[in-house]
């Protein structure tokens, strides 16, 4: 009988958060865990510039350039499609599936030895304060290397944040 009540007074609570979790999800935002904001471009963020490496994941913006002056690692799909572009290395990274978020609208490729990762998924929103788009990828527990391109803003801040192994889907 206790469980039913139990029951009874946490599932109101739990489906009265849904919307919020769907539009967290639907902007590339994570959703608030305690030790983690809800977004992750609400904060200060350290600038670098394209063709720097960082020692691990987090959230940061990045200064592009021309594609033209990018030498990217790997050959992008996309060819030459001009705007800005910018590639960063993250030295120590996890293994573990990542959501990696960008604050301005560009095409994204996630290396890792000199291969490009397939993207589990992609999602692109218009209509989410500060957010883009956002994609997962698994990845190993070596360097990696995000390749952007074809943005039409010269600074883009990303946020690479690693996913629990699994997912509450309601």
């Amino acid at each position: 009988m206790r469980a039913y009540l139990l029951i009874a007074c946490v599932l109101p609570l739990l489906t009265a958060s849904l919307p919020a979790a769907a539009l967290d999800e639907d902007c590339g935002r994570v959703p608030a865990i305690p030790g983690r904001e809800g977004d992750p471009f609400d904060s200060y963020l350290p600038t670098i510039d394209s063709a720097l490496s960082l020692p691990k994941e987090g959230v940061f913006a990045l200064r592009l350039r021309p594609v033209s002056d990018v030498i990217y690692p790997v050959l992008p799909e996309r060819g030459s499609d001009g705007g800005y572009g910018g590639i960063v290395t993250l030295e120590n990274i996890p293994a573990g599936r990542y959501r990696i978020v960008l604050s301005e609208e560009a095409w994204i490729d996630v290396v890792q030895e000199h291969v490009r990762l397939p993207l589990l998924s992609v999602r692109r929103v218009i209509d989410c304060p500060g957010t883009r788009q956002s994609v997962h990828v698994d990845v190993k527990g070596e360097p990696l290397t995000l390749q952007l391109g074809g943005a039409t803003a010269s600074k883009v801040k990303i946020a690479v944040l690693r996913i629990w192994p699994f997912e509450w889907k309601w």
